[in-house]
């Protein structure tokens, strides 16, 4: 639940961060930070279900 809180929080600022690149005509880096984000999202969903696995063998033991 906290986790989510602070994504909404994290994206609310993205959102006003791309609202201000545009107005200035810079949104070529307001796409570079989207990706950025999703990126480590990605990243973050991909490695967890292998700690979760690395953690369920090791108590099994």
């Amino acid at each position: 639940m906290k986790r989510r809180v602070i994504l909404f929080l994290i994206l609310v600022g993205i959102l006003i961060t791309l609202y201000f690149l545009y107005k200035r005509q810079l949104g070529a880096i307001s796409f570079y930070l989207l990706a950025i984000f999703f990126f480590t999202l990605a990243a973050n969903q991909l490695s967890d279900p292998t700690r979760k696995k690395r953690k369920k063998k090791q108590s099994d033991r």
